[in-house]
């Protein structure tokens, strides 16, 4: 890649900055996935989001999304269905499980002085429509968040949640965890086996 914009490049300085801010997470957390991808191998690989990018990851670079409660991670689940005009009737099976986070160094986007030495509202961060953005070949804001989070020595962040304002998300880039850092799923045993070993 080029060198940065200096507005990107800006935004990196100042993330970089926060480092010695950064906060811990050891804590359950819950994603959902399809039934295909609800697997021990794919569930937290972060590989969906690296194919498909997300609003803190642009594509080409993991990513493992969660929610730090069921409902946020359900609503969380549900906007997939609404941005490509699915109605619920049309809802595919899911798979609704838990994780074990352990993490050093988090980005705490959820924290307002935060936020305001980045220079966004939690508004620009949670209404910004990184999609929209992504399909016109450009990286949104919220995607530069992310990686400037990865090149200033950060694990992850921990940002609000667009879809359920009461609740927060957690974003693990997995390439990027500290040796003493983790993230197990819970019950792996009980989740679906992997699509190649399903009856033809």
């Amino acid at each position: 890649m080029g060198r940065e914009s200096p507005e990107v490049q800006g935004l990196f300085d100042l993330i970089a900055e926060c480092l010695p801010l950064a906060i811990g997470l050891d804590a359950t957390v819950f994603r959902s996935a399809g039934v295909k991808y609800a697997n021990e191998k794919d569930f937290i690989s972060g590989e969906g989001a690296g194919y498909n990018g997300g609003r803190w990851n642009r594509p080409g670079i993991k990513a493992v999304y969660a929610s730090l409660d069921l409902v946020t991670a359900a609503k969380e689940s549900f906007q997939e269905f609404a941005r490509y005009g699915f109605k619920i009737t049309y809802i595919q099976p899911r798979v609704m499980a838990g994780a074990r986070v352990k993490v050093h160094r988090l980005l705490d986007l959820a924290d307002a002085k935060i936020r305001r030495k980045l220079g966004f509202r939690l508004d620009e961060l949670t209404r910004e429509d990184w999609a929209a953005i992504q399909s016109g070949g450009e990286e949104s804001w919220t995607q530069a968040i992310g990686r400037g989070c990865r090149a200033g020595g950060f694990e992850g962040l921990l940002a609000p949640s667009a879809r359920h304002r009461p609740g927060n998300n957690v974003v693990v880039f997995p390439d990027k965890l500290g040796s003493d850092s983790s993230v197990d799923l819970i019950a792996q045993d009980e989740l679906p086996p992997h699509p190649s070993k399903w009856t033809k």
